[in-house]
């Protein structure tokens, strides 16, 4: 017999966590970032953020899923939307909102 597991509706897997992980070392190599970290939100659900400003250090950008629409939103500092949708379409989004955060557009 095979046990049933029903999965938070914040769960964001593996693959996914590492891409985000991967997505955070690119824009820290990219001199956008200083840092991301995996934090909770408010309800308990899983939130990648990213970080910029060396010593006055803010919170740039966010990422967590939304399970019952089955799509990741990604929220600016002030919580305003930045993209949503599939992992790659929101990923692309947060590039060039971090290129024109840089100034490079």
């Amino acid at each position: 017999m095979s046990k049933t597991y029903k999965l938070p509706d914040n769960f964001i897997g593996k693959e996914d966590r590492e891409r985000l992980e991967s997505f955070g070392g690119h824009t820290i190599a990219h001199g956008r970032a200083t840092r991301w970290h995996w934090g909770k939100n408010d309800n308990g659900d899983d939130v990648f953020e990213i970080y910029r400003g060396g010593a006055d250090e803010s919170l740039a950008a966010r990422v967590h899923r939304d399970r019952e629409r089955d799509i990741f939103l990604a929220q600016n500092e002030l919580s305003q939307p930045i993209g949503s949708g599939e992992l790659e379409h929101v990923m692309a989004e947060l590039e060039e909102y971090f290129s024109r955060l840089h100034g490079e557009c």
